[in-house]
């Protein structure tokens, strides 16, 4: 099974560029076709949060004419630019969201448990995992213990050492998340969004990743009173391979690079 995660897509209503210089709306258009386009074909494809930018009903719109371009299943869950209402009436047909609460899911694939986290909190920029987040997701755990686990959610639960951004990440994800998750062997992987930059980490025995985003990139910027800032590195999406046993991942650049570029020529000689 080869599945993807796109995420922080940012559309804004009637295809507003963001920060007045970001084509949100060609980037998503881009990102639709490259996978479409991914051979194999992909099985499904998660999007993890910032949807859209501003949380409004035009923008679901925009987003679902777009979206429903793929030509493969999606499921989605929401990050700090959402609205969690609007979101879940964009979204009234997609019935493996809960109905009420926090907008998040728990589905089988081949044998692989994809669990996606509201980490939201109406109103704010950080994330928080409260106490009615952290009982429903014990239950998924415990319901399917013996189930190998995939975890989405927008916030990380982790610091990146980007500051700002840190600033705005899943807030006491170490009293309130970690006890959750620390010691569930089922889980192969929490796969994260809202940082706009591919990042990894190894934590409490679980690998944790940041996806890309669509668009416009975060900077990275280490330095302790770094200004908050993007850029235009490339586009990028994460491509899921699941084996039955293993969990792997890959990062696939949305454009144009070159290439294919053989190593061998006709005969069969290394190319020198």
């Amino acid at each position: 099974m080869i599945f993807a995660q796109l995420t922080d897509i940012h559309i804004k209503a009637g295809g507003k560029f963001a920060y007045n210089c970001v084509d949100t709306l060609s980037h998503l258009r881009k990102a639709v076709a490259h996978l479409n386009a991914f051979r194999p074909r992909l099985d499904f494809v998660v999007i993890s949060g910032d949807l859209v930018d501003l949380g409004n009903a035009d923008e679901y719109e925009l987003f679902r004419q777009e979206i429903d371009q793929l030509t493969m299943p999606f499921y989605v869950i929401p990050g700090n630019h959402d609205h969690r209402d609007a979101m879940r009436e964009a979204f009234a047909d997609h019935d493996y969201l809960t109905n009420e609460g926090a907008l998040q899911f728990s589905i089988e694939k081949d044998g692989l448990r994809i669990i996606g986290l509201d980490t939201t909190i109406p109103g704010k920029h950080d994330g928080h995992f409260d106490a009615d987040k952290q009982t429903w997701l014990r239950a998924e755990l415990t319901a399917h213990k013996d189930q190998p686990t995939l975890v989405f959610m927008h916030h990380p639960p982790f610091k990146t050492g980007i500051e700002h951004m840190d600033d705005i990440m899943l807030m006491r994800a170490e009293e309130d998340f970690w006890p959750v998750v620390t010691g569930q062997s089922q889980i192969l992987q929490i796969a994260c969004g809202h940082v706009h930059r591919a990042i990894e980490v190894f934590k409490n025995g679980i690998p944790v990743s940041i996806c890309p985003a669509s668009g416009h990139q975060v900077t990275l910027d280490l330095e302790p009173d770094g200004e908050p800032s993007f850029v235009m590195d490339p586009p990028a999406v994460r491509i899921f391979r699941w084996t039955g046993g293993e969990l792997i991942n890959h990062l696939s650049f949305i454009g144009d690079f070159g290439g294919r570029h053989p190593f061998f020529d006709k005969n069969g000689n290394l190319i020198d």
